[in-house]
């Protein structure tokens, strides 16, 4: 079952990423709104490389539905003794069921300004699950030998707000884009505006950037305290080098006017960043042996 689980949370984290290319390179409303078909085609004109690639994530979100519900299904009916385990696969095919809503509901309606930003949100969230699902059907344990519980459970409450934030801060970079605040404060045309005030695109940009500092110190902080305890040292350096990644790249697409190689990447990283923090918690909580400590 842990390798099922395994295989689950990566073919979701390819579907959100190729999610995120069909929101960066404006692909959403190539197929019209004959879902889940493509333009009303089983076999569309994939002479158009907006066509293939909003068709493929189409064709990717059936896949992915069965194999979310077979992973939820085979997790409790083996191991429905452990709570963790229950609540987390009750809670994929909950965020399944919004996600699929969610998403057939933004093509049906012709991705209006703004929605997306509920699609990313419950996509997120349900690859963060399935992360976490993954960890808690782990048996093997890991002792921290002569160290303190309480610094290092510390360590990881530091952790888990900075990793709260930016979970939120996603949502909020979605929202930013996807009502066209982002064009307002770039001063780029857009189709549709759901934010047309400057001054609230900037205070929205503001807050999307204090949060990164925020998330940036706390980042720092699990470093220092993963690597003086030895534990989840790789994964707090990634973590932390996907947090500057994606200032980074936020920088350049303020600066460059959000093209659309920028804007992917940016999505990449996030979406790579909620399975490294997802990671760090699944261990901390389902393969950290606190009797050891």
């Amino acid at each position: 079952m842990k390798k099922f689980s395994i295989l689950t949370t990566f073919i979701t984290f390819l579907a959100l990423i190729l999610g995120n290319l069909v929101v960066a390179t404006d692909s959403g409303d190539a197929c019209g709104t004959t879902w889940p078909l493509c333009n009303g085609s089983i076999f569309p004109d994939i002479t158009n490389y907006h066509v293939i690639i909003e068709y493929s994530h189409r064709l990717m979100v059936p896949l992915l539905a069965m194999l979310t519900f077979v992973n939820a299904v085979g997790a409790i009916a083996k191991h429905r003794e452990r709570r963790s385990v229950f609540i987390l696969a009750v809670m994929s095919l909950a965020m399944l069921v919004f996600q699929s809503l969610i998403g057939g509901f933004n093509v049906l309606l012709g991705t209006p300004p703004g929605f997306t930003t509920l699609d990313v949100t419950f996509s997120q969230v349900l690859l963060l699950i399935l992360v976490l699902l993954s960890y808690s059907l782990h048996n093997e344990k890991v002792e921290l030998d002569k160290t303190s519980w309480s610094t290092v459970s510390m360590s990881y409450r530091a952790f888990l707000i900075g990793f709260s934030i930016y979970m939120v801060q996603i949502i909020l970079g979605a929202f930013f884009k996807h009502s066209a605040a982002s064009n307002v404060l770039l001063d780029i045309p857009a189709m549709e505006y759901l934010i047309r005030s400057e001054a609230i695109a900037n205070m929205i940009y503001s807050l999307h950037w204090v949060a990164t500092v925020v998330i940036f110190v706390a980042a720092i902080w699990f470093v220092i305290y993963a690597s003086k305890f030895k534990y989840h040292v790789a994964l707090s350096w990634l973590y932390l080098i996907s947090i500057l990644s994606n200032a980074v790249v936020g920088f350049v697409i303020v600066v460059t006017g959000n093209v659309v190689i920028a804007s992917s990447l940016h999505m990449i990283i996030s979406t790579v960043t909620t399975v490294i923090g997802g990671s760090i918690l699944g261990g901390y909580w389902f393969k950290l042996d606190k009797k050891g400590i």
